[in-house]
């Protein structure tokens, strides 16, 4: 009990000052990292320049399993971010929600909106969960194309090319639709692995996210989730609207430093 009672007291410590204490990560890291500033990517290419798909996919599929009953989000957090879409009108008829595991989002989002909500999952086990479809998140879909009013994720972390799975997702949102990313610090770089393989700081999220959609988008909301994770030295929703039709797109885009970053 007073070891216990000394590792809680460090940890509330070290979380004043603003540092996280967390275990390395459990998933093995085999392949190269590649440093890039303000996040870290684990390397799923080939020698010969092409991403590993296979590989990937079935390490995928191997975390999914492990992890199947676990859930990375709350029906607390799904609330509170359906709420403040809500609050400001949006009032959903597709929603689809990336990288769910077992569904658990689908079910939050549905029986609060009252709409169609899809969920992708990599993994073969996607059939035994309602509402979810195998589907690689990196790919669009163009039975989807510019169709969803909502594009949820919390599994960013899982990409092997983020940008590439950004830009698929925004392909799915109509004009005026949104993509809403919940981020903590447990995917920060230092928890990359062959499962996890981006991590990426808050700030640099940002920058990351006006570098690859900011031709057709913005940041609507850096929202702090009311109950957040255990530990975390910040838990945040991020909510990007998609606006084909603004005069950045129409302009040709701009940089992360030109992008605007909306006003709520």
């Amino acid at each position: 009990m007073t070891r216990r009672l000394l590792n809680d007291f460090v940890k509330r410590a070290f979380y004043r000052l603003g540092y996280q204490l967390v275990p390395a990560p459990k998933w093995a890291r085999t392949r190269k990292v590649l440093e890039h500033g303000g996040y870290r990517m684990v390397n799923w290419r080939t020698p010969d320049g092409q991403y590993d798909l296979a590989g990937y996919r079935r390490e995928q599929e191997l975390g999914n399993r492990a992890k199947i009953g676990q859930v990375w989000t709350s029906e607390d957090s799904l609330l509170f971010i359906s709420r403040w879409l809500q609050n400001r009108g949006l009032a959903p008829q597709l929603i689809i929600c990336h990288g769910t595991r077992n569904g658990f989002e689908q079910g939050v989002f549905s029986k609060f909106f009252h709409c169609e909500v899809i969920g992708t999952e990599i993994s073969p086990t996607a059939t035994q969960f309602p509402m979810t479809v195998q589907a690689d998140f990196h790919e669009p879909r163009p039975e989807w194309a510019h169709r969803a009013d909502l594009v949820y994720s919390n599994s960013l972390d899982h990409a092997y090319d983020p940008a590439k799975a950004l830009r698929a997702w925004a392909d799915s949102v109509k004009d005026g639709g949104v993509i809403v990313l919940e981020k903590a610090s447990d995917s920060d770089p230092r928890g990359v692995s062959d499962l996890d393989p981006f991590g990426i700081t808050l700030a640099e999220l940002v920058v990351f996210l006006m570098d690859t959609l900011g031709d057709i988008a913005c940041v609507r909301g850096l929202l702090d989730v009311p109950h957040p994770r255990d530990g975390a030295t910040y838990h945040k929703m991020l909510v990007i609207e998609i606006s084909r039709g603004s005069r950045w797109h129409r302009d040709g885009g701009a940089s992360s430093r030109g992008s605007p970053l909306c006003s709520n």
